[in-house]
C-alpha cells in the first residue's frame, strides 16, 4: 500500500481514486473494503467509474423488475448485483462512490439514516465548493407509485437534490458494526431513451433526475471534483484527508470475491 501520513490513533480519511474498472472488478474492490478494511478505525471514501455503461442491482431486488435485458443488449450494457440494497441504478454518464466506516463510535455512528445524513452533509458541503446548492431530502414525502426498478424513481430520505431535480442516489449495506455506503452522482443529463434499461420507471426517473454538467459551467475535472467532495466529507467527519491506496489484503479479498460478481447466477439469483 503507498505510504499514507499520520500515526497513532487518530482516524483519518482514505481517499481512493480509480479509473473504469469491470463491473465484477468495482463491486469486489467494495465488498472487500466492508470486510477486510486497511485500518479498522479509518474511513475510506472510494470514486471510481465504469468500463462500459452497467446496470448495479441492489442486493435483495429481483433482476426481473430490475433491467430489460433487450434494452441492455442494444446499448452494450453490462448487469452487476451490488452489496448494498436499494434499487436498479444506471451506471453511464455519472460518478460513483463508496464509503466506509465504523458506526459503533464516531460520526458514522446511529441508525442507518444517520448515516445516511452525516455523508449527504458532507457532499452538500463539497458540492458548495463548486458553487452548487444541493440539499439533503429531509422528509420522505409521497413516494411515487412505480415499478421496483430505478433508484433515481423517487427521492429517499437523506438523498441530495439540486435545481429542482435527483443528484445522488445511494444505497446502504451494515456488517460487523461497519457500513459500506453506495451513491451514484449524476455528471450528464440523463438520456431517457438509456433509461428505458431500467424498465417502465426509468424514462421518468430521468426527466425528474438532473446531471451536474447541467448546473454548472465550466465543467470541473474529476480530480477536482473528487477532491472537494472528499474535502467536504472529511470536514463532516472531522478527520485528517489522506491519499491511500488498497492494501495488499484488501486486493487478495477484492480478487477472490470478483469471481462471485461476474457470475451470472449471483446476478440472476432472484
Amino acid at each position: 500500500m503507498a505510504a499514507i501520513r499520520g500515526t497513532g490513533s487518530q482516524r483519518r480519511l482514505r481517499v481512493l481514486r480509480h479509473e473504469a474498472l469491470s463491473p465484477a472488478a468495482n463491486m469486489a474492490i467494495d465488498d472487500a473494503l466492508l470486510e477486510a478494511a486497511c485500518r479498522p478505525r479509518d474511513y475510506t471514501v472510494r470514486f471510481y467509474r465504469w468500463l462500459r455503461p452497467t446496470v448495479s442491482l441492489g442486493y435483495a431486488q429481483s433482476w426481473r423488475t430490475g433491467y430489460v435485458p433487450k434494452v441492455a443488449r442494444r446499448y452494450g450494457m453490462s448487469i452487476v448485483r451490488r452489496r448494498t440494497g436499494g434499487r436498479a441504478v444506471l451506471h453511464a454518464g455519472e460518478l460513483t462512490y463508496s464509503v466506509v466506516g465504523d458506526t459503533e463510535e464516531g460520526p458514522l455512528a446511529g441508525g442507518i439514516q444517520a448515516t445516511y445524513a452525516a455523508i449527504a452533509e458532507g457532499m452538500v458541503a463539497g458540492f458548495a465548493a463548486l458553487g452548487i446548492s444541493a440539499q439533503v431530502v429531509r422528509n420522505r414525502g409521497r413516494r411515487e407509485r412505480a415499478e421496483p426498478g430505478a433508484c433515481f424513481a423517487s427521492r429517499a430520505l437523506n438523498e441530495l437534490v439540486a435545481g429542482g431535480g435527483k443528484l445522488v442516489g445511494s444505497a446502504q449495506r451494515r456488517a460487523a458494526g461497519r457500513a459500506l455506503q453506495h451513491g451514484s452522482i449524476l455528471l450528464e443529463r440523463p438520456d431517457p431513451l438509456a433509461w428505458q434499461v431500467l424498465g417502465s420507471s426509468g424514462p421518468a426517473a430521468a426527466e425528474s433526475s438532473i446531471g451536474l454538467y447541467q448546473l454548472m459551467r465550466p465543467r470541473p475535472s474529476l480530480r477536482q471534483l473528487t477532491g472537494v467532495l472528499a474535502a467536504g466529507l472529511a470536514a463532516r467527519l472531522a478527520v485528517p484527508l489522506v491519499d491511500g491506496a488498497l492494501s495488499g489484503r484488501e486486493l487478495r479479498e477484492a480478487r477472490r470475491r470478483a469471481v462471485r460478481y461476474a457470475d451470472p447466477e449471483f446476478t440472476h439469483r432472484r
